[in-house]
Protein backbone atom coordinates (compact mmCIF):
# COMPACT_ATOMS: atom_id res chain seq x y z
CA UNK A 1 0.00 0.00 0.00
CA UNK A 2 1.68 3.45 -1.31
CA UNK A 3 1.98 5.80 1.73
CA UNK A 4 -0.97 9.04 1.09
CA UNK A 5 1.98 11.70 0.09
CA UNK A 6 2.08 13.36 -3.20
CA UNK A 7 6.02 13.38 -4.10
CA UNK A 8 5.30 16.14 -6.91
CA UNK A 9 7.76 19.08 -5.94
CA UNK A 10 10.24 17.17 -4.13
CA UNK A 11 13.92 17.72 -4.55
CA UNK A 12 16.00 15.85 -7.06
CA UNK A 13 19.72 16.47 -7.46
CA UNK A 14 20.93 15.48 -10.50
CA UNK A 15 25.06 14.95 -11.07
CA UNK A 16 26.53 14.10 -14.24
CA UNK A 17 29.82 15.40 -15.48
CA UNK A 18 28.00 15.17 -19.15
CA UNK A 19 25.73 18.21 -19.84
CA UNK A 20 23.77 16.68 -22.75
CA UNK A 21 22.81 14.08 -19.47
CA UNK A 22 22.26 16.71 -17.20
CA UNK A 23 19.78 18.25 -19.26
CA UNK A 24 17.99 15.03 -20.49
CA UNK A 25 17.72 13.83 -16.90
CA UNK A 26 16.47 17.38 -15.88
CA UNK A 27 13.67 17.58 -18.74
CA UNK A 28 12.56 14.09 -17.91
CA UNK A 29 12.14 14.59 -13.85
CA UNK A 30 11.28 17.91 -14.41
CA UNK A 31 7.90 16.80 -16.85
CA UNK A 32 7.20 14.47 -13.72
CA UNK A 33 6.50 17.42 -11.70
CA UNK A 34 9.88 17.55 -9.38
CA UNK A 35 11.96 20.51 -8.88
CA UNK A 36 15.81 19.79 -9.87
CA UNK A 37 18.99 21.07 -9.17
CA UNK A 38 22.18 19.96 -10.95
CA UNK A 39 25.81 19.33 -10.65
CA UNK A 40 28.80 18.33 -12.97
CA UNK A 41 31.25 16.50 -10.74
CA UNK A 42 31.29 14.46 -7.26
CA UNK A 43 32.61 18.03 -5.67
CA UNK A 44 29.71 20.30 -6.45
CA UNK A 45 27.55 17.55 -5.37
CA UNK A 46 28.51 17.57 -1.94
CA UNK A 47 28.15 21.54 -1.96
CA UNK A 48 24.58 21.13 -3.64
CA UNK A 49 23.52 18.75 -1.02
CA UNK A 50 25.36 20.61 1.89
CA UNK A 51 23.64 23.72 0.62
CA UNK A 52 20.06 22.63 -0.64
CA UNK A 53 19.23 19.09 1.22
CA UNK A 54 17.49 17.06 -1.44
CA UNK A 55 15.11 14.53 -1.33
CA UNK A 56 17.18 12.32 -3.81
CA UNK A 57 19.97 12.19 -5.87
CA UNK A 58 20.45 10.99 -9.13
CA UNK A 59 24.66 10.30 -9.52
CA UNK A 60 27.04 9.19 -11.71
CA UNK A 61 29.31 7.20 -11.17
CA UNK A 62 32.31 8.26 -13.58
CA UNK A 63 32.97 12.18 -13.37
CA UNK A 64 36.04 14.03 -12.62
CA UNK A 65 38.01 15.39 -9.01
CA UNK A 66 35.68 12.95 -6.92
CA UNK A 67 33.72 9.99 -8.24
CA UNK A 68 30.20 8.88 -7.56
CA UNK A 69 31.91 6.03 -5.48
CA UNK A 70 33.74 8.68 -2.69
CA UNK A 71 30.03 11.06 -3.01
CA UNK A 72 28.25 8.08 -1.90
CA UNK A 73 30.55 7.11 0.45
CA UNK A 74 30.33 10.32 2.38
CA UNK A 75 26.46 10.45 2.23
CA UNK A 76 26.46 7.30 4.28
CA UNK A 77 29.00 8.36 6.17
CA UNK A 78 27.48 11.52 7.27
CA UNK A 79 24.62 10.83 9.75
CA UNK A 80 22.74 14.36 8.53
CA UNK A 81 22.27 12.40 4.63
CA UNK A 82 22.34 8.10 6.22
CA UNK A 83 19.00 8.56 4.55
CA UNK A 84 19.12 10.53 1.91
CA UNK A 85 17.80 8.30 -0.94
CA UNK A 86 20.45 7.64 -3.85
CA UNK A 87 19.87 6.59 -7.42
CA UNK A 88 23.29 5.59 -9.16
CA UNK A 89 23.59 6.24 -13.25
CA UNK A 90 24.99 3.02 -15.08
CA UNK A 91 25.78 2.27 -18.44
CA UNK A 92 24.39 -0.82 -19.91
CA UNK A 93 26.98 -4.21 -18.93
CA UNK A 94 28.39 -1.98 -16.00
CA UNK A 95 27.86 -4.98 -13.92
CA UNK A 96 31.10 -3.95 -11.15
CA UNK A 97 30.13 -0.39 -10.76
CA UNK A 98 26.41 -1.54 -9.99
CA UNK A 99 27.74 -4.21 -7.33
CA UNK A 100 30.03 -1.76 -5.79
CA UNK A 101 27.65 0.97 -5.28
CA UNK A 102 24.82 -1.32 -3.79
CA UNK A 103 27.91 -2.27 -1.32
CA UNK A 104 28.41 1.47 -0.47
CA UNK A 105 24.74 1.85 -0.16
CA UNK A 106 23.11 3.02 -3.51
CA UNK A 107 19.20 2.68 -2.66
CA UNK A 108 18.70 1.76 -7.04
CA UNK A 109 20.37 2.23 -10.76
CA UNK A 110 19.03 3.08 -13.48
CA UNK A 111 20.54 2.03 -17.02
CA UNK A 112 21.55 4.54 -19.80
CA UNK A 113 19.97 5.53 -22.11
CA UNK A 114 17.21 7.12 -19.43
CA UNK A 115 13.13 5.83 -20.22
CA UNK A 116 10.96 7.97 -18.27
CA UNK A 117 9.04 5.85 -17.24
CA UNK A 118 11.25 3.37 -15.56
CA UNK A 119 13.25 6.58 -14.41
CA UNK A 120 10.05 8.00 -12.85
CA UNK A 121 8.88 4.21 -11.23
CA UNK A 122 12.66 4.03 -9.84
CA UNK A 123 12.46 7.54 -8.18
CA UNK A 124 8.86 6.94 -6.53
CA UNK A 125 9.98 4.09 -5.31
CA UNK A 126 12.62 5.14 -3.59
CA UNK A 127 11.33 8.27 -1.84
CA UNK A 128 7.91 5.80 -0.95
CA UNK A 129 10.93 3.65 1.03
CA UNK A 130 12.19 6.48 2.12
CA UNK A 131 8.51 8.00 3.55
CA UNK A 132 7.74 4.68 4.97
CA UNK A 133 11.18 4.40 6.78
CA UNK A 134 10.22 7.85 7.97
CA UNK A 135 7.05 7.21 9.84
CA UNK A 136 8.12 3.71 11.47
CA UNK A 137 11.12 5.94 12.86
CA UNK A 138 8.54 7.88 14.05
CA UNK A 139 6.34 5.38 15.49
CA UNK A 140 9.24 3.50 16.99
CA UNK A 141 10.20 6.70 18.44
CA UNK A 142 6.69 7.60 19.94
CA UNK A 143 5.95 4.54 21.31
CA UNK A 144 9.45 4.08 22.96
CA UNK A 145 8.51 7.50 24.55
CA UNK A 146 4.92 5.91 25.94
CA UNK A 147 7.48 2.92 27.32
CA UNK A 148 9.90 5.16 28.40
CA UNK A 149 7.67 7.42 31.26
CA UNK A 150 8.03 6.66 34.51
CA UNK A 151 4.19 6.28 36.34
CA UNK A 152 5.17 8.80 39.19
CA UNK A 153 7.41 11.27 37.77
CA UNK A 154 7.51 11.14 33.95
CA UNK A 155 11.19 10.56 34.27
CA UNK A 156 12.56 7.96 31.55
CA UNK A 157 13.13 4.69 33.08
CA UNK A 158 16.47 2.59 33.99
CA UNK A 159 15.77 0.92 30.66
CA UNK A 160 15.74 3.84 28.36
CA UNK A 161 19.10 5.00 30.31
CA UNK A 162 21.84 2.92 28.80
CA UNK A 163 20.74 3.30 25.05
CA UNK A 164 20.56 6.93 25.60
CA UNK A 165 23.99 7.01 27.30
CA UNK A 166 25.54 4.81 24.40
CA UNK A 167 23.67 7.35 21.72
CA UNK A 168 25.07 10.37 23.07
CA UNK A 169 28.76 9.48 23.84
CA UNK A 170 28.97 7.93 19.96
CA UNK A 171 27.99 11.38 19.16
CA UNK A 172 30.37 12.95 21.47
CA UNK A 173 33.34 10.69 20.16
CA UNK A 174 32.35 11.98 16.94
CA UNK A 175 32.51 15.82 17.04
CA UNK A 176 34.37 15.68 19.94
CA UNK A 177 32.01 16.96 22.38
CA UNK A 178 31.60 16.32 26.21
CA UNK A 179 28.55 14.62 27.66
CA UNK A 180 28.10 15.04 31.59
CA UNK A 181 26.01 12.32 33.50
CA UNK A 182 24.37 13.77 37.13
CA UNK A 183 23.36 11.53 39.58
CA UNK A 184 20.44 12.79 42.42
CA UNK A 185 19.03 11.46 45.65
CA UNK A 186 17.30 12.32 48.61
CA UNK A 187 19.31 11.59 52.27
CA UNK A 188 17.75 8.54 54.22
CA UNK A 189 14.46 8.39 52.22
CA UNK A 190 13.39 5.50 53.15
CA UNK A 191 12.82 6.72 56.41
CA UNK A 192 11.49 10.14 54.87
CA UNK A 193 8.55 7.95 53.14
CA UNK A 194 7.87 6.15 56.06
CA UNK A 195 7.35 9.61 57.72
CA UNK A 196 5.50 11.18 54.91
CA UNK A 197 3.33 8.17 53.68
CA UNK A 198 3.59 6.23 50.25
CA UNK A 199 1.03 8.87 48.15
CA UNK A 200 2.91 12.26 49.90
CA UNK A 201 6.22 10.52 49.12
CA UNK A 202 5.65 9.98 45.33
CA UNK A 203 3.68 13.39 45.56
CA UNK A 204 6.63 15.41 45.97
CA UNK A 205 8.98 13.43 43.89
CA UNK A 206 6.58 14.10 41.11
CA UNK A 207 6.93 17.76 41.92
CA UNK A 208 10.51 17.31 42.36
CA UNK A 209 10.91 16.18 38.57
CA UNK A 210 8.70 18.86 37.24
CA UNK A 211 11.23 21.36 39.19
CA UNK A 212 14.24 19.19 37.84
CA UNK A 213 12.64 19.65 34.35
CA UNK A 214 11.80 23.25 34.50
CA UNK A 215 15.93 23.85 34.73
CA UNK A 216 16.79 21.50 32.10
CA UNK A 217 18.03 22.39 28.30
CA UNK A 218 15.68 20.67 25.56
CA UNK A 219 18.56 18.03 24.94
CA UNK A 220 19.12 17.25 28.62
CA UNK A 221 16.89 14.15 29.80
CA UNK A 222 16.14 13.21 33.02
CA UNK A 223 15.63 9.04 34.05
CA UNK A 224 14.48 8.01 37.29
CA UNK A 225 16.49 4.46 38.16
CA UNK A 226 16.11 3.69 41.89
CA UNK A 227 13.08 4.51 44.00
CA UNK A 228 14.63 7.85 44.92
CA UNK A 229 17.67 8.11 42.39
CA UNK A 230 17.49 9.96 38.84
CA UNK A 231 20.39 10.24 36.53
CA UNK A 232 20.77 13.41 34.21
CA UNK A 233 22.17 13.43 31.24
CA UNK A 234 23.85 16.36 30.09
CA UNK A 235 24.96 16.71 26.39
CA UNK A 236 27.58 19.49 25.40
CA UNK A 237 28.21 19.95 29.33
CA UNK A 238 31.70 19.62 31.11
CA UNK A 239 32.41 18.92 34.51
CA UNK A 240 32.08 22.86 35.56
CA UNK A 241 28.98 23.67 33.63
CA UNK A 242 27.81 20.26 35.44
CA UNK A 243 28.23 21.78 38.54
CA UNK A 244 26.63 24.89 37.86
CA UNK A 245 23.55 22.55 36.64
CA UNK A 246 23.38 20.62 40.12
CA UNK A 247 23.78 23.96 41.58
CA UNK A 248 20.36 25.09 39.97
CA UNK A 249 19.23 22.09 40.49
CA UNK A 250 19.47 22.29 44.23
CA UNK A 251 18.06 25.73 44.46
CA UNK A 252 14.66 24.53 42.86
CA UNK A 253 14.16 21.68 44.63
CA UNK A 254 14.43 23.83 48.20
CA UNK A 255 11.44 25.50 47.43
CA UNK A 256 9.75 22.32 46.99
CA UNK A 257 8.42 20.88 49.82
CA UNK A 258 7.64 17.67 51.41
CA UNK A 259 4.57 17.62 53.34
CA UNK A 260 3.40 14.84 55.46
CA UNK A 261 0.94 14.69 58.10
CA UNK A 262 2.73 17.00 60.82
CA UNK A 263 3.85 19.15 58.47
CA UNK A 264 6.79 19.72 56.26
CA UNK A 265 9.59 17.80 56.39
CA UNK A 266 13.34 18.88 55.46
CA UNK A 267 14.41 16.95 52.42
CA UNK A 268 18.39 16.82 51.66
CA UNK A 269 19.18 15.94 47.90
CA UNK A 270 22.70 15.21 46.92
CA UNK A 271 24.84 15.43 43.31
CA UNK A 272 27.26 13.40 42.06
CA UNK A 273 28.51 13.19 38.40
CA UNK A 274 31.23 12.77 35.93
CA UNK A 275 31.99 13.48 32.42
CA UNK A 276 32.99 12.51 29.36
CA UNK A 277 35.40 12.45 27.76
CA UNK A 278 38.48 11.82 30.52
CA UNK A 279 40.83 9.10 31.49
CA UNK A 280 38.93 6.65 33.53
CA UNK A 281 35.85 7.39 31.32
CA UNK A 282 35.56 5.21 28.01
CA UNK A 283 32.37 3.99 28.05
CA UNK A 284 28.97 4.02 28.84
CA UNK A 285 29.51 1.99 32.25
CA UNK A 286 32.43 3.76 33.22
CA UNK A 287 30.87 7.15 32.95
CA UNK A 288 27.69 5.73 35.53
CA UNK A 289 29.88 4.14 37.74
CA UNK A 290 32.40 7.33 37.80
CA UNK A 291 28.70 9.21 38.64
CA UNK A 292 27.46 6.71 41.01
CA UNK A 293 30.81 6.63 43.26
CA UNK A 294 31.17 10.12 43.42
CA UNK A 295 27.34 10.42 44.27
CA UNK A 296 27.89 7.94 47.36
CA UNK A 297 31.26 9.96 48.27
CA UNK A 298 34.01 6.98 46.99
CA UNK A 299 35.51 9.02 44.53
CA UNK A 300 36.84 12.40 45.35
CA UNK A 301 39.45 12.40 42.37
CA UNK A 302 39.40 15.12 39.21
CA UNK A 303 36.62 13.96 36.40
CA UNK A 304 34.20 13.83 39.32
CA UNK A 305 31.77 16.05 41.07
CA UNK A 306 30.54 15.86 44.75
CA UNK A 307 27.60 18.35 45.70
CA UNK A 308 25.34 18.24 48.39
CA UNK A 309 22.57 20.50 49.32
Amino acid sequence: MQPSVDFKDRLILVVDDDEHTRNLLRDLCESAGFRVATADDGVEATEKITAHKPDLVLLDLMMPRRDGFAVLRWVREDARYAELPVIILTAIGEMDGKIRGMELGADDYVTKPFKLIELQTRINSALTVREYRRRLMDAEEELSQFRALDPVTGAGTYSQLKASLDGELARSRRYGRPAACLMLGFDDYQALRYELGRDASDQYLARAAQGINGCLRGADRLFRVDTDEFVILLPETDLSGARVVAERLSSVLKTISADGPNGKVGVVARFGGAVFPHERVRTTEDLLREANQSFRGLQQKAGALIFEA
